[in-house]
């Protein structure tokens, strides 16, 4: 059963890229609403803040609208976009030369709702040890080199599988592997203090 929805939803995309190559405002419209969620996702997870993710997106976009009609459809086209929001989000960083930050803050949605819903109740010492927890996450991770830093944020910001991954970066899932194993094994030092025994 799962195949056959997933044979179903491919070909709804195939049909909703070809719509798209033939002109169809409405169906890149669509596809953005299809896309946009995950593409936050990712673009946040790189960036460290929101606004900064909607600029990464908006730009993602753009190239996906520019580029879709040269778009083989041999592949998934998630794969595709994942790597144009991949890619941008980059670039967005070597353009800013901003310190690579990757946020452990929930994401709000316009609505200003949180996406993610963190214990609404923790006492006082909770909240600090999580505070400095998320601070030494935050600043491990920025120190990152830059295939570990991406490979953590689509595997653990962004929900990708180690597959997507290696296809959205264009890499083998042993060399996706090595970087998840090495970005953890950095991590695990840091937060050590804070994990109880």
């Amino acid at each position: 059963m799962t195949v056959m929805v997933l044979y179903a939803d491919r070909q709804k995309e195939r049909a909703l890229i070809r719509r798209i190559k033939d002109g169809e405002r409405a169906a890149f419209d669509e596809l953005v609403d299809l896309y946009r969620k995950r593409g936050l996702s990712i673009a946040f997870g790189m960036a460290g803040n929101l606004e900064d993710a909607k600029d990464i997106l908006q730009e993602s976009f753009i190239k996906v609208y520019a580029g879709i009609k040269n778009f083989r459809e041999e592949a998934a086209f998630s794969t595709w976009f994942y790597r144009v929001v991949t890619n941008c989000s980059l670039d967005f960083l070597r353009k800013r030369k901003k310190l690579y930050r990757i946020s452990f803050q929930p994401l709000v949605n316009e609505e200003g709702e949180e996406i993610q819903v963190a214990d609404p109740r923790p006492d006082t010492a909770g909240i600090l040890l999580n505070d400095e927890l998320r601070r030494q996450l935050e600043d491990c991770i920025s120190s990152l080199p830059k295939m570990q830093r991406a490979c953590f944020a689509l595997k653990h910001q962004s929900g990708l599988s180690n597959q997507e991954i290696a296809a959205t970066l264009g890499c083998s899932m042993s060399t996706v592997k090595v970087h998840l194993f090495r970005a953890v094994k950095a991590l695990q030092g840091r937060v050590a203090l804070y994990l109880p025994e």
